[in-house]
C-alpha cells in the first residue's frame, strides 16, 4: 500500500507536525495512508513556474526567487541550443573552442 500510495502522491518535504523535515516518502506507511485522509491537508501541488509568477507586482522575495529560477531555466536552454549548434565555448570540438 505505500508504494501505491508514493505513485499517486508526489513526494514533498513536510513542514508541520510530528515529521517535521522529513520527506513524505520516508515517513512510516500509516502516516501516508493517514495523512491525505485529513480534510485539513491540501496536497502539494507543483505548478509551472511561470504560473507561480502570474500576478507578481516586483516586490517580494518569493517571486524574485521564482523569477530568478525561469532566469536559470532560460540561460540553461540557450547554452543547450549553443551547444547543439557547435557555437558554445565548453566543447571541445566547438568552432571557438581556444579563442
Amino acid at each position: 500500500m505505500q508504494n501505491e500510495q508514493n505513485n499517486t502522491m508526489t513526494d514533498f518535504t513536510l513542514s508541520f507536525g510530528k515529521f517535521k523535515g522529513q520527506l513524505f516518502s520516508s515517513t512510516p506507511s500509516w502516516y501516508q495512508q493517514w495523512l491525505p485522509q485529513q480534510t485539513w491537508f491540501k496536497k502539494p501541488t507543483q505548478k509551472p513556474l511561470h504560473q507561480q509568477l502570474n500576478g507578481w507586482d516586483g516586490y517580494g522575495r518569493k517571486g524574485q526567487a521564482i523569477y530568478d529560477a525561469i532566469f536559470e531555466q532560460e540561460k540553461k536552454m540557450a547554452l543547450r541550443d549553443d551547444c547543439r549548434q557547435g557555437i558554445c565555448s565548453c566543447c571541445v570540438d566547438s568552432k571557438y573552442f581556444g579563442m
